[in-house]
């Protein structure tokens, strides 16, 4: 009986290990793909003719206390310097806006399709993901990324099922600033 108890007690501690050491393998993993994948997301989107045309920043709202203070994206417009603008909006847009030259601003759109594409190619085939882009400034560039991982219960259960947010094991969240340095 001494030596079931062992056995049984042997593998039992052996399953922990394998749940334990599963779990954290792939949170660093998920950390790891996530960083990387927003980091490189980051550089593709970089919208090269607005670093070399300029754009226009445009506040909804004056100085306050002598700077600038936005507090979401709705603060400001961005209005590219490259687009064919006539003489009176050129106009205004000087009276109004600032023009920023060798500044670097990101593309939404391009950034969302790279990170889709370089996250997808390097998932892990047994585990299902919820990929939350919770908000992306394209200036100064900041985005947020949200990633939560569970196992897959089957393929043909995981098509079908419907997901709760206690389903998820593994939340990763990032939060990427671009910093540019001068020289």
């Amino acid at each position: 009986m001494w030596a079931v108890f062992i056995f049984v007690l042997g593998i039992f501690g052996i399953f922990l290990i394998n749940l334990f050491g599963n779990i954290t393998t792939t949170n660093q993993q998920d950390y790891t793909l996530i960083k990387n994948a927003v980091e490189a997301a980051m550089f593709d989107s970089v919208d090269m003719g607005s670093y070399r045309a300029g754009f226009y920043l445009c506040p909804n709202e004056g100085k306050k206390s002598g700077t600038y203070k936005f507090d979401s994206k709705n603060d400001y417009e961005i209005v590219l310097n490259s687009t064919r603008l006539s003489n009176e909006q050129i106009k205004n847009y000087q009276d109004k806006c600032y023009l920023i030259k060798g500044k670097k601003k990101i593309n939404k759109e391009v950034f969302i399709e790279s990170f889709m594409r370089r996250f997808a190619n390097n998932i892990n085939n047994n585990k299902s993901y919820k990929v939350t882009i919770q908000d992306v400034i394209e200036y100064p560039p900041k985005v947020s990324v949200r990633i939560d991982t569970y196992n897959t219960y089957g393929e043909k259960e995981a098509e079908t099922r419907e997901y709760y947010e206690g389903d998820f094991g593994i939340q990763n969240q990032i939060d990427a600033i671009l910093e540019e340095t001068t020289n």
